[in-house]
């Protein structure tokens, strides 16, 4: 400051920021101090500003600022509250701070996102033993605290045996009767975040960091506290020992009496549970929203373990595997889980993936949950019959249910079905029950489609008529309204034999079948009264029944008259309580035909033994169902002659194999268990798959795609070839390729250890040619000696894979070499295709 005379001094239009003025501090010793304009304006201009540096805050990190800052909070006090600033610095806390009787902003000057103190204002807690900081009171209810940092010292070694230092909740907010506001605010490595009782419409936006035992707590929250864009992530620490022990013991949100908490934006990683709906001593939450949220690596995504918890979930992501553990499932894992009772959750859009067993369980009783849209992906991971949504039974009380709006889109490997079968609990879709006029469910128009006009029937709707209706107790009527219909079908009770109507394509006519459990099963036609029944073909009689006096069973048909249309039918009647019918049912061993026998190319040679031949045109009398149990069903020209071989339709087809299956054109199956299909596919492998397409250069075979199978047990470490049947290589099981032909494929190869999780799997493009004889194969493509595994468990990684040429049975020799003293199952499968060389 100028020594000059103020008098002296040159005379100004205006002030600017950097003009000065001499200040008196007045105390112990007054001291005159100079500031300038843009130093005074806070002052000047905000009476109710205060900063914790002018109380004796240092922001070292290592002196305990908590004292200062209490007192600038207290200096707001009679003064209608205020804003209480901290600078850009580390603020260490070594006791509480109070904020009472008054309402105040805390507020920094931001952060830096990381493991610990940086950038920003920080508040550091490095003591156990007391609450950082702490707001109660009716008068502090309005306080916010906002863009500042918080951070907690946990020296343990991050390994399997990590746990958290046991600080206390960093904030509290107690018996405030009204909202706290907390506003960009980060938790670096803290035990326990907020725990807010008594303080209905508190609000947390823009909270996130990583915190171990608990985010938020939310307990006796009278009315609607709220929850925004919080985001909890492993910024201090992603160790596993660190991940593992959140996944076990962390919550990031729980929820005790809280009324109406609106939730939104919400994203943690690595927790036990995102959402964990409990009880505390005044109650239980209640109408709970949540708008989107996605849990990732957490065993639960939303837990409810109280009874009576209600609310809706608008849309919501959950993942259950453990932290870097190559997908892994957490050990009971689930999307949703719900153990206590009168749960009733509506959700929207679901999507679960990777669980241990359910994406969805349901325990305790009377548990109601209503789902719009669920997409379950890779669940029942242990393969072990985990439904996608599992519901327990409820000895006492209401069933559990589950309501599907919409059919469930279920993606697994080990997908299995809705669980709807054990217990009373239910899984279902509901719709309106209708009328006829009104179905519940509509299809095309609003009178047409599924109805329930009482609870012991299910009816039917064309255009607003009755076509079909389902009672209880198994009575069927079709055609109209029940007792004008045209027919009706009765199930008597333990029902065991059964008629089938059969239709037909063109040139083959309708049939009725008698099925069913008894070995001889007989078909009965009654008529009225006593008069006979008449067969006529051409005008003329080709078939009497005659009435019998003392006959106690019949067979009865009837027709339709005049002006009754479609009162047509038959029925079986009698004094027996069962009684059996058939239909074309061969006697003894003998074939079921469809033409006979001849010796000639118009009725074939004899058939097989229980034969089925339902084939019409043939150029040759052995083109016939000629194999004992084997079938032909119908097409042209084809055959079947090994043991319960089929030959199902087109035309020119060779099922030679025993229990082989041949359909298209001129393609056959000589190899047992074989299948060949399409134009010209043909097979003569052990359970060989082939099939074709009309891109034939000439010859049976010569343009084909396969697929074949091979498997092998060892129970040491000596090479062993993988065959069709798990016998000795030979010609007719193994991967061999006929002369002057050449393949190519893909070679899958999984071995697994029995009673273990140890397992190997190769993947292999693999190419082959043969010239004339056994003794011209070249494995000119994916051939090695001992090929390790593409990916393994465990002891897996030690098992390897040998592929060579086979010179002797004329293929390619495929052979594991496992482990001494251990059990391994070996399968493959090659996806191939072959060409012939010549044609």
């Amino acid at each position: 400051m100028s020594d000059l005379r103020i008098s002296n001094l040159p005379a100004v239009t205006a002030l600017s920021e950097n003009d000065v003025t001499p200040i008196s501090q007045l105390g112990g010793a007054a001291t005159t101090r100079r500031a300038s304009l843009a130093q005074l304006r806070p002052t000047l201009f905000d009476q109710t500003s205060v900063h914790v540096r002018d109380f004796g805050a240092l922001g070292n990190g290592s002196t305990n600022d908590a004292p200062a800052i209490q007192a600038a909070i207290n200096a707001l006090k009679g003064l209608g509250g205020g804003v209480v600033r901290f600078g850009p610095r580390v603020y260490r806390l070594a006791s509480g701070i109070s904020i009472d009787g008054v309402a105040v902003r805390l507020e920094g000057a931001g952060f830096t996102e990381g493991p610990g103190p940086s950038d920003g204002t920080w508040l550091k807690v490095d003591t156990t033993g007391f609450t950082p900081v702490t707001f109660t009171g009716v008068a502090a209810r309005g306080s916010v605290v906002r863009d500042i940092a918080v951070a907690e010292v946990h020296g343990n070694t991050q390994n399997a045996a990590w746990t958290p230092t046991g600080y206390d909740w960093f904030f509290r907010i107690v018996d405030c009767f009204g909202g706290v506001d907390f506003d960009n605010v980060f938790l670096s490595s803290v035990n326990k975040g907020f725990f807010c009782y008594n303080s209905g419409r508190t609000d947390f936006r823009r909270i996130r960091g990583q915190v171990f035992t608990c985010g938020i707590e939310v307990d006796q929250a009278l009315d609607v506290p709220r929850l925004q864009n919080i985001h909890f992530w492993p910024f201090w620490s992603a160790s596993d020992g660190v991940l593992r022990w959140q996944q076990a013991n962390g919550d990031a949100m729980v929820f005790k009496r809280a009324d109406g908490p609106f939730i939104d934006q919400a994203f943690v990683l690595g927790y036990r549970s995102m959402f964990r709906f409990t009880a505390g001593a005044g109650g239980y939450t209640t109408k709970f929203y949540i708008g989107s949220g996605y849990a990732d690596f957490c065993r639960y995504g939303v837990l409810i373990d109280a009874s009576g918890v209600n609310g809706l979930i608008a849309n919501f992501t959950s993942q259950g595997e453990y932290w870097n553990a190559g997908g892994a499932p957490i050990v009971g894992s689930a999307g949703i889980f719900v153990s206590g009772s009168s749960a009733h959750v509506q959700i929207g859009n679901l999507r679960i993936d990777q669980v241990e067993d359910s994406a969805i369980r349901l325990g305790g009783v009377s548990n109601r949950l209503d789902i719009f849209a669920l997409r379950a992906v890779a669940f029942n991971t242990r393969n072990n019959a985990a439904p996608a949504i599992q519901v327990d039974n409820a000895a006492t009380g209401t069933p559990n249910r589950v309501h599907l709006a919409t059919p469930p889109l279920l993606e697994s490997s080990f997908a299995n079905i809705l669980n709807n079968t054990t217990g009373n609990g239910v899984v279902q879709g509901r719709a309106p029950a209708g009328t006829t006029a009104r179905p519940g469910m509509a299809v095309g128009q609003d009178n047409s489609g599924l109805a329930a006009p009482s609870g012991q029937s299910v009816t039917l709707s064309a255009n607003g008529a009755e076509m079909l209706r389902l009672t209880q107790g198994g009575a069927v009527t079709l055609g109209a309204a029940s007792g004008a219909h045209a027919m009706e079908v009765l199930a008597p009770a333990s029902t065991a034999n059964r008629l089938q109507a059969l239709g037909a394509v063109s040139g083959n006519a309708p049939g009725l079948l008698v099925v069913g459990g008894d070995s001889d099963i007989g078909l009965l036609i009654a008529s009225k009264g006593a008069a006979g029944i008449v067969a006529q073909t051409g005008g003329g009689t080709q078939m009497q029944v005659l009435h019998r006096a003392n006959a106690v069973n019949s067979v009865q048909l009837f027709g339709s008259a005049t002006g009754a249309p479609g009162r047509v039918g038959w029925l079986a009647a009698g004094a027996d309580a069962n009684i059996s019918a058939v239909i074309g049912q061969p006697k003894g061993s003998g074939a079921l035909l469809a033409q006979l026998p001849d010796g000639a190319a118009t009725g074939g040679l004899p058939r097989g033994a229980n034969a089925v031949d339902l084939q019409l045109v043939r150029g040759a009398a052995g083109q016939v169902a000629g194999g004992q149990s084997s079938a032909v069903l119908g097409g042209l020209n084809n055959s079947a002659s090994g043991l319960a071989s089929v030959a199902c339709g087109g035309g020119g087809n060779i099922a030679g194999g025993s229990y082989s299956l041949v359909s298209g054109l001129q393609a056959a199956a000589y190899g047992s268990f074989s299948v060949s299909l399409g134009f010209n596919a043909q097979t003569t492998a052990i359970g060989k798959l082939a099939f074709a397409g009309g891109a034939s250069f000439g010859l049976a075979g010569d343009a084909l795609a396969g697929c074949a199978v091979i498997a092998r047990q060892t129970t040491d470490a000596t090479p062993a070839r993988l065959t069709a049947d798990r016998a000795a290589a030979g010609a007719g099981n193994t991967l061999n390729l006929p002369d002057l032909s050449r393949c190519s494929g893909l070679l899958t190869v999984m071995a697994g250890a029995a009673g273990g999780n140890a397992s190997a799997t190769w993947r292999i493009n693999l190419s082959a040619v043969r010239g004339s004889g056994a003794g011209s194969v070249v494995v000119f493509e994916g051939a090695g000696a001992a090929i390790a595994p593409a990916a393994s468990q465990g002891g897996g990684s030690t098992w390897r894979l040998a592929i060579a040429a086979d010179t002797t049975t004329g293929g390619i020799a495929v052979s594991g070499t496992g482990a001494a003293a251990t059990t391994i199952n070996w399968v493959g499968r090659f996806d191939d295709m072959q060409t012939i060389l010549a044609s």
